[in-house]
């Protein structure tokens, strides 16, 4: 897959320039950021206004799956928010980022926030449950996770791919788009130790990077070209990270690969082989069948006939060559003699 019609960088593109200012969020060619805003900012005053709704929106694994099988709570959680601090850092980035990304994929963008959150709910479902198994502690199975820090590390990633060389603020060249997925997990990494926010925050945006590249690498339609996925070498899951992380990057970036290889989702595709001659080369020659000695012999007495033909018209060339030669020209009443005079006997005696 990939790398032709496939995305590259674009940091020369008017719209990913602009950067945390009003010109980020005005005009209206975009509206779909828009709405998606407005969701999330109903869905936050009902968890602040209503902290009991994480019940049946926020995805709590006893709830989810062992108690009362609310399964849309995998879908839901992602856009519902019950924490002021991550509530509105969250609507802000999805304002922001959202506009961006739709005036550049268009409801594509969308399609990768689905895929994200949808995939890092079921994981964290997953990790949870297997954490109660392992402690057998209930707070793994009654903890609410929800929010939509996942998506927003997706569309971090997401930037990262379009624009690595251009900068998050104009007047800061420190920070660029190629860094923010470190500096978002590095962020909740601290914050989490800090205890200004929750485990599951963290987690949010561990997976959020994780499956936004996984699937911008492997499994986006990007408009404008054929292919699924960006295979480029900017684009390895190890550059999304410092250098001296870079290896454990690269053993998970592995991992995926062969994965989606063995799942079908991906395959290696050889590239063409390129032969390269000089000006001054011969025309490589068309390679000549063998021949039997049936058609040696056809062959040979075409060749015999073909000489004989051609002697016996040499020949022939030859003697009215000869003939031509032998007999007399008639000399025209014109013509002179080699010292200018008409010749002797075409002369007029003027006497006479």
């Amino acid at each position: 897959m990939s790398d032709g019609n496939t995305p590259g960088k674009a940091s020369g593109d008017a719209e990913l320039k602009a950067t945390l200012t009003k010109t980020v969020v005005s005009g209206n060619r975009a509206t779909l950021h828009l709405y998606l805003t407005a969701i999330l900012g109903l869905l936050f005053l009902l968890g602040l206004l209503s902290p009991s709704s994480a019940q049946f929106l926020a995805m709590i694994p006893a709830n989810t799956a062992m108690v009362h099988f609310r399964i849309w709570n995998l879908v839901t959680a992602a856009y519902y928010e019950n924490s002021l601090l991550m509530g509105a850092l969250n609507i802000g980035v999805a304002l922001v980022v959202g506009r961006m990304l739709e005036r550049k994929w268009g409801a594509e963008y969308l399609k990768l926030m689905v895929a994200v959150n949808l995939a890092t709910m079921v994981s964290i479902f997953i990790i949870m449950v297997a954490c109660y198994a392992t402690t057998m502690s209930d707070t793994f199975l009654f903890s609410p996770v929800c929010g939509f820090s996942a998506a927003n590390a997706a569309f971090g990633v997401a930037l990262k791919q379009l624009a690595p060389e251009q900068n998050c603020i104009s007047s800061i060249d420190a920070i660029k788009f190629k860094d923010i997925p470190a500096v978002v997990v590095a962020c909740a990494i601290a914050c989490n130790m800090l205890g200004l926010t929750l485990l599951k925050d963290l987690l949010l945006v561990i997976f959020g990077t994780y499956f936004g590249w996984l699937y911008l690498r492997y499994f986006m339609a990007y408009p404008g070209s054929s292919l699924r996925g960006d295979t480029s070498e900017h684009f390895a899951f190890k550059m999304l990270f410092p250098v001296y992380v870079r290896p454990i990057g690269a053993m998970f970036g592995n991992l995926s690969f062969w994965a989606c290889e063995a799942c079908g989702f991906c395959k290696v595709v050889e590239p063409p082989q390129e032969v390269q001659t000089s000006k001054t080369s011969a025309p490589e020659l068309p390679d000549v069948p063998e021949t039997t000695d049936a058609e040696r012999q056809v062959i040979e007495r075409r060749r015999a006939l073909a000489m004989k033909a051609i002697n016996k018209r040499l020949e022939e060339l030859r003697a009215a060559k000869q003939r031509k030669a032998a007999s007399p020209s008639p000399v025209h009443p014109s013509e002179q003699s080699e010292n200018g005079e008409p010749a002797a006997e075409h002369r007029i005696n003027v006497k006479e």
